[in-house]
């Protein structure tokens, strides 16, 4: 027999009842079987179960919509830092537009200063 089956067999094995369980089980059958309590749990048996399937329901649209506003969200985010990535890429290169043109004018500059140094 291996440990699992050893283990399951024990968990198994014949208990005792606790005591007072017989007087409690009685208890409680008689609780229910009192005039209007049976109808009174049938009721609440009835609507508790409406109700979980309304709850449900409801969970479940709660869920959905959340969900769907979650995800825009995450959407306009995204959006909004390539919008923001597209204006800094433009003034990067604006920036290095411009740098390179004061280069160029100052290379034509020195160009024209000194055209016999060239040689």
């Amino acid at each position: 027999m291996t440990p699992f089956e050893e283990k399951l067999r024990n968990a198994l094995r014949r208990e005792a009842a606790p005591e007072g369980f017989a007087e409690r089980v009685v208890a409680r059958t008689r609780r229910e079987t009192q005039p209007g309590a049976k109808a009174w749990w049938q009721f609440w048996a009835f609507v508790s179960a409406r109700v979980f399937r309304w709850a449900l329901a409801a969970a479940v649209v709660c869920v959905v919509i959340g969900g769907g506003l979650v995800q825009r969200h995450r959407q306009d985010r995204l959006r909004q830092e390539g919008e923001l990535a597209r204006v800094q890429v433009r003034q990067a290169l604006h920036i290095a537009s411009v740098k390179l043109n004061v280069t160029r004018k100052r290379v034509q500059e020195i160009n024209r200063e000194a055209p016999s140094s060239r040689l």
